[in-house]
């Protein structure tokens, strides 16, 4: 159990989520599993995977605390906590994350591939994220921190508008869309 005083809530992380994927298309197959946990249902200790938590700061912003993963993201992705939407390359989004001051929190980072993938869901229409995220951008894949091990001038990104396809990016040249995370798995 971790917990997290500074948000005010108590995390209980329960490891990943399911992906959405209900359909079996063939034996052993993640329809077959459906391993994780589902959002929405309640867990042992009676409480949902994600929280929306209002921080009374600057008129006030909201906040989502992930009970899966112990991470907190910014809720509204075209807000201050997502680079208000814009597009940038690889190095400044890294910089701009590390310089983040957002809901009260100086500790933010651009989430590794991991981190960012476990907010991708399978089910329902795009944009293929958990709907508790507001305004979510499509189209142009989000930045994660992670660097493709073979070729690293290229860094892993998810798109959630295709389900959260993972491909790599060219750092310098690419333009991506980054939401900021803090804490950590």
């Amino acid at each position: 159990m971790e917990t997290t005083p500074d948000a005010g809530q108590n995390i209980i992380t329960r490891g990943l989520p399911k992906t959405g994927q209900v359909t079996q298309y063939r034996a052993g197959d993640d329809g077959q599993y459906e391993a994780g946990w589902w959002r929405g249902r309640l867990n042992a200790n009676n409480r949902d995977r994600f929280i929306i938590r209002t921080i009374i700061v600057n008129g006030g912003v909201d906040v989502v605390l992930d009970r899966a993963t112990g991470l907190m993201w910014p809720r509204d992705l075209t807000a201050a906590g997502a680079n208000n939407g814009n597009l940038t390359q690889w190095n400044p989004a890294i910089d701009w994350a590390l310089a983040l001051d957002f809901a009260g929190f100086t500790d933010w980072r651009l989430p590794n591939i991991l981190e960012l993938f476990s907010l991708a869901t399978q089910a329902g229409a795009a944009p293929l994220i958990w709907g508790v995220f507001q305004n979510c951008r499509t189209g142009t894949p989000y930045w994660s921190s992670t660097t493709l091990p073979l070729t690293t001038d290229e860094a892993w990104t998810v798109n959630f508008a295709t389900g959260g396809n993972i491909v790599g990016a060219p750092k310098g040249i690419a333009s991506q869309y980054m939401i900021a995370v803090r804490k950590g798995i």
